[in-house]
């Protein structure tokens, strides 16, 4: 019985998920003008600040499930632990990935060495780290160096958030538009909104099934 509900409540959020993102995406495409500097290439910024948003709730769970680990050494901690730092390297690189495509347009080049995009280079590499342990690494020792490895790539994210505050912005390429207060469009909130409601939603439908996984993956092991 409890697992037939837990199967209905996952098809359940996975269609309320497939809703947000399509009318995230007809805010996003359709609703929202064009930005006066940036034009349309803006429109990707919706889903580049959600994703973001979805990592750091990833990283979140990371850390406090590494801390529950090292406490305790309770091998559900290490399934929280995995399932969310992979998550956590999936949203990063989706950031990554939109944001380079986002710079290339806009300012014509996808990188630059300042110290939000550096550190947040660091973020991805450190949890593309995590991955390659959690694949090769020691596996009598691999669920301690993994929640070592959690609490080092959840302390980068308040450096990284801040880290843009190190330079004048007109030294560097990421817009503050957030911390400056840059949508004044209802419209662009509302759309940004449901964007972040949307990848969040998807993110914890994403962990919640991943945690099973482990958590299966765990019994056959010990059988």
């Amino acid at each position: 019985m409890g697992r037939r509900f837990l199967n209905t409540f996952t098809v359940l959020l996975l269609a309320l998920v497939t809703v947000l993102m399509a009318y995230a995406l007809y805010l996003s495409l359709i609703v929202v003008p064009n930005e006066s500097s940036m034009g349309p290439v803006q429109r990707i910024f919706y889903f580049h600040v959600g994703a973001a948003i979805a990592s750091y709730l990833s990283i979140a769970v990371v850390f406090f499930s590494s801390l529950g680990y090292l406490a305790t050494k309770r091998r559900l901690y290490d399934a929280w632990n995995v399932s969310a730092a992979e998550l956590g390297f999936v949203f990063t690189t989706i950031v990554l990935l939109s944001g380079m495509i986002w710079g290339y347009s806009a300012w014509n080049t996808p990188f630059r060495l300042e110290p939000r995009l550096v550190s947040f280079l660091l973020l991805w590499l450190i949890f593309f780290s995590f991955v390659l342990l959690r694949s090769f690494g020691d596996r009598q020792r691999i669920a301690s160096h993994s929640a070592i490895l959690g609490v080092l790539g959840a302390i980068m994210v308040p450096i990284m958030i801040y880290s843009v505050k190190l330079l004048p912005q007109t030294a560097q390429l990421h817009p503050q538009v957030l911390e400056k207060r840059g949508l004044q469009d209802p419209d662009m909130v509302f759309a940004l909104t449901i964007a972040i409601l949307s990848m969040s939603l998807f993110q914890f439908v994403l962990l919640f099934v991943r945690v099973r996984l482990e958590l299966i993956r765990q019994r056959i092991e010990e059988i």
